[in-house]
This record gives structure tokens, C-alpha cells and sequence, in this order.
């Protein structure tokens, strides 16, 4: 991890530089020396992830360097930097193609409180970026915050992420899988074309295949928008990593053995995104993101240690279950919220017949054992939050997944920012999507809704009384600007496993 410098105050009286309104920043005057670059450029803005009660990490690709080797940053407690509270030298490391970041920690930051920041040279700034530390574990306000996922480049703008940017009020955004994809034959605007690779049709095998997936995706000015707005926390699932599941590949060649693409898949993943490694194994993580008094996130790693679905094996891992199922004993607060990457519930096809074996329907005796616990050991509030399936889902998950289990937690499954969900991939006129809805809840009894069409992201509220869950939708991701709206309401109680439509 690269170290960053304090600016000091004998450099700041050099310069004489005073911060001013409206974000012109010229605090790069106050650095001696030509350690700071004269200029740069910022192209995939600015992001800040894994916040912490005193800190947050901060992060921008830096190019076009002419001279020195450090970008400047200031951070400020209001968005004119008028309150200037951080400065700091950090280095342009060579090793991370020019990605710049800083696990910032200071006594100047104050839990659950909103914060603004830029990188700078001698004569060029980033973007303005926003971000929110974490609240206090007894703080005890309503919480809110989104998540996402499945936002294949080639399938459609991020135009979820314009109004994502917009949302007010949220502790974080978190994406829970699928923030690139490793392989996809979406399809979408024409000028939505990925050519990364060895034969330039999207196969991110090596390295630098899967570091220009992140450069690529991180150029689409609604995700830059979303950044610098939120805090920001991720997952990988499938497509960070690798997929050699049957038919995935299309007999495309194979240039690097799977173990080691899932291996560069990890590194660019801890490289380009603002989050930072958990102590609770070796591949860091699954975690625990306490927010306030009512709201416990678990977020899951089901890909590093999944066996072939199919008969009982593993999907977490010993460990990681027991680490989940002791979490929830532990946990205080009034919602238990579980980010999984895959589908919790059971998406049957037909009755007994799962739609995807890649998701927990592949893993149903973890399942069953993960709902026992909460079920035997009186675990209440507990809500899964997931995505994969590109289809919007709210249903029940049950002892054995299905209607003719016992209920233990609800399933909020937000769909997709641009991924080809059922009816495209079937090239199904979009007219068929309601009798396709309505069979799937017949077939599905323990679902409340089913959108096989909609785009977008889910917003959660939490109270001591309540949970809320909002699902938005653009009108069309084949714009990069779109009207979103409300998609469909959900509350549920803290005491029954049970979704209330509207």
C-alpha cells in the first residue's frame, strides 16, 4: 500500500494559498517543491470506499504526469473548502498504472458526518468528490442506503447511476456483484462495444486485461457521478473474477487456466476500487458494516470458496458460515441485512426445476442449515439484499428455499443497472413479460413480486420499526440520461419474514 505524506504547515504558509467558494481550489500553490506534478489528468474521476467512524479511502486513476510524483489532496467539511481539515502528498506509484490512493484516517473526521475532497496538481484539480464516514454504532437515526449490480458495459449506459448520484442522504452505495464483467455477449447500444482482450471480443484473461475492464467502465460519466457522490463499498461475484460454467465460454480459447484468471480478477478488483482487505481470511472479503443502532450489514464472498453445485458441498465455506451464523447471534441492531451476490430465495423454472444452480438453489443444505440457525436461535430482522438474475424479485427464503419450507428471512433481489435480463436473452418481445411474471409467481409461491424487465438499483431504510426497500428504474439504459421513477415499495417488520407489497 502506497504511503502518503503530510503536507506541512511551514509548505502551506509558503504558498499562501487560501481555499475559496464554489470548488476552485488553489491549494496546490501552497506545496513547495516539485514533488507535486506540474499537471495530470483524472479520467475516471474520483472515488471513496470503506468508510470508517474516522476515515475513508480515497482513490483516482492519475495520467498525463509532467514531472514530480505525488498528486495533492484536501479534504474539506463543506463543499466550498472553506473548512479545509485534511492535506496530504500522495504518490503516483508506477506498479498501479498510475491509480492513486490513500486509506485516510484522521482525528478531524467525526463519525456519520459528510465530507468533501479533491485531488489536485500544480495547475489542474480532480472532480469534487463527496463522502460520508460511518456512523457511530449507537447513533440511532434512520439509516439509508442503495445497492446494485450486473452493470455490463456492452448492454446499456449507466444510466441508473444518474439518478443513483441523486439520491440524498445515504451512508453508502454498495454494488453487490458484477461491477465489471470478465465476459459478456450483452448486447445494447452499438456504440457500447468492449474489445478488451487477446482477439478484442471482451475476454478479460490476464492482468492488464481485467485493469483495463476497470479503466473502461470507470470512463462512463454516470458511474463517475455515483462516485464522487457516495460513499462506496463492493463485492465481487462471478464476472470480477472468472466463469468457466457450462456455456459461458461459447469456445471462446482459453489463453489462461481459470485459477489464475480468478487470481487477476481479485488483484484488479482490490487495485481499482476504493475498498480495502478484512482480517477475517486470506482473500479479505466478507465483512460486518454496523450502521447505527439499527442496521448490520454481512457482506458475503460466495465465489472463493464454492464447490460444483449440484449435491451438498460448499458455497461459503465452513468458516465463513459460522463466522455469518455467529454474527447474526451477535448482532444488536434491529435489521440483520445480508449482501450475497447470488439469489437467496428459490427461482424455479418449473416447480422443482431451478432456474440457476450458480446461486444458492445449487447449495440448498448450506441454505437450509444458514435458515435453521436463524430459526432456532430466535434471529429476528434478518433480509437478504441481492442481484445476479438481472430480474427484479421480493419473496421469502425458506428452510428449503421454496413455499413448503418455514420462512427465516426475506429476499430483496434489485435487479440489474444494464445486464440482458430473461426476455432479451431470449429475444422475447418485451408484450410477453406479464404472463411470463404471472407464471413465474404461480410456479414461485413464496414471491411477492417478479419484474423481468425493469432496470435499476434499490434504495433501504431502516428503523427501529420498519424496513424499506425501494426499487428505481430509468425508463431505458440505451440513453446516458433517462427519467427514473419508483418501481414498486416493500416494507416488512422486524418480527415475521414477511414482504409487504406497497
Amino acid at each position: 500500500m502506497p504511503r502518503a505524506f503530510r503536507i506541512s504547515r511551514r509548505q502551506v504558509l509558503l504558498g499562501g494559498a487560501a481555499l475559496i467558494a464554489r470548488g476552485i481550489v488553489p491549494v496546490r500553490r501552497a506545496i513547495a517543491g516539485p514533488i507535486l506534478a506540474r499537471s495530470a489528468s483524472f479520467p475516471t474521476g474520483v472515488l471513496a470506499g470503506d468508510p470508517r467512524g474516522r476515515g475513508i479511502t480515497l482513490l483516482t486513476r492519475v495520467e498525463d504526469v509532467v514531472d514530480g510524483t505525488h498528486v495533492g489532496l484536501v479534504v474539506a467539511a463543506d463543499p466550498g473548502f472553506g473548512r479545509v481539515l485534511v492535506q496530504r502528498l500522495v504518490p503516483i506509484p508506477a506498479a498501479t498504472a498510475g491509480i492513486s490512493r490513500i486509506p485516510l484516517r484522521s482525528r478531524d473526521l467525526r463519525p456519520g458526518e459528510t465530507y468533501w475532497y479533491r485531488f489536485f496538481t500544480r495547475t489542474n484539480e480532480s472532480a469534487i468528490g463527496r463522502f460520508r464516514t460511518l456512523r457511530s454504532a449507537d447513533a440511532d437515526g434512520p439509516v439509508r442506503f442503495a445497492y446494485f449490480s450486473c452493470q455490463a458495459w456492452q448492454a446499456g449506459y449507466f444510466t441508473a447511476h444518474a439518478a443513483l448520484a441523486a439520491e440524498p442522504d445515504l451512508d453508502l452505495a454498495m454494488s453487490i456483484g458484477d461491477y465489471i464483467y470478465e465476459l459478456t455477449d450483452d448486447t445494447g447500444p452499438p456504440e457500447r462495444v468492449d474489445t478488451i482482450g487477446h482477439d478484442h471480443d471482451g475476454f478479460a484473461q490476464t492482468f492488464e486485461d481485467y485493469r483495463a475492464k476497470y479503466r473502461l467502465y470507470q470512463t462512463d460519466a454516470n458511474l463517475q457521478s455515483m462516485h464522487a457522490a457516495h460513499s462506496f463499498m463492493a463485492l465481487w461475484d462471478n464476472h470480477e473474477l472468472a466463469d468457466d460454467s457450462p456455456g459461458h465460454l461459447q469456445g471462446r480459447p482459453i489463453l489462461v487456466p481459470l485459477a489464475e484468471r480468478m487470481e487477476n480478477g481479485r488483484r484488479a478488483f482490490w487495485e481499482a476500487l476504493p475498498v480495502e482487505r478484512a482480517h477475517n481470511d486470506r482473500m479479505g472479503l466478507y465483512r460486518t458494516i454496523r450502521l447505527g443502532t439499527h442496521a448490520e450489514l454481512f457482506l458475503l464472498d460466495t465465489h472463493s470458496y464454492a464447490e460444483e453445485p449440484g449435491r451438498y458441498n460448499t458455497y461459503l465455506g465452513a468458516r465463513q458460515l459460522r463466522w455469518l451464523i455467529d454474527g447474526l447471534v451477535r448482532s444488536t441492531a434491529t435489521w440483520k441485512l445480508i449482501a450475497s451476490t447470488t439469489v437467496m430465495m428459490g427461482t424455479d423454472l418449473t416447480p422443482g426445476n431451478p432456474i440457476n444452480l450458480n446461486q444458492w438453489d445449487g447449495y440448498p443444505e448450506e441454505r437450509r442449515q444458514l435458515m435453521s440457525a436463524i430459526l432456532g436461535l430466535g434471529i429476528t430482522g434478518v433480509a437478504v439484499l441481492s442481484g445476479d438474475l438481472h430480474t427484479m424479485i421480493a419473496g421469502q427464503v425458506t428452510t428449503t428455499g421454496r413455499a413448503d419450507g418455514t420462512p427465516a428471512a426475506v429476499d430483496f433481489t434489485s435487479g440489474a443497472i444494464t445486464s440482458n435480463g430473461l426476455i432479451e436473452m431470449l429475444g422475447a418481445d418485451p408484450s410477453a413479460a406479464p404472463a411470463l411474471e404471472a407464471a413465474g409467481l404461480r410456479t414461485n409461491p413464496h414471491m411477492a413480486f417478479l419484474d423481468l424487465l425493469a432496470k435499476g438499483y434499490g434504495v433501504v431504510e431502516a428503523d427501529r420499526s420498519e424496513l424499506r426497500i425501494t426499487y428505481r428504474s430509468p425508463r431505458s439504459v440505451l440513453t446516458p440520461q433517462s427519467d427514473t421513477y419508483d418501481r414498486v415499495h416493500f416494507r416488512m417488520s422486524p418480527e415475521a419474514p414477511v414482504v409487504h407489497v406497497g
